[in-house]
């Protein structure tokens, strides 16, 4: 799964994503191993046209630590 930061006190990191295969629902808090500490937003998928496998997003948002 691909996990995109889309609202975050710090604009530098705003759009910046990593991939990681964590279990995760809506509300949820991720902690980073950098300590900085994500809510999940939102979970979306689409289908690629070209392999046909499932291109799955998470939207994250940062608290405050």
């Amino acid at each position: 799964m691909r996990f995109v930061i889309t609202e975050s006190f710090d604009k530098t990191e705003v759009n910046h994503y990593f991939e990681a295969d964590i279990p995760c629902r809506i509300g949820n808090l991720i902690r980073a191993r950098s300590g900085r500490v994500y809510r999940v937003e939102d979970i979306g998928w689409r289908l690629d046209n070209f392999d046909h496998t499932p291109d799955v997003r998470v939207l994250l948002k940062r608290e405050k630590d």
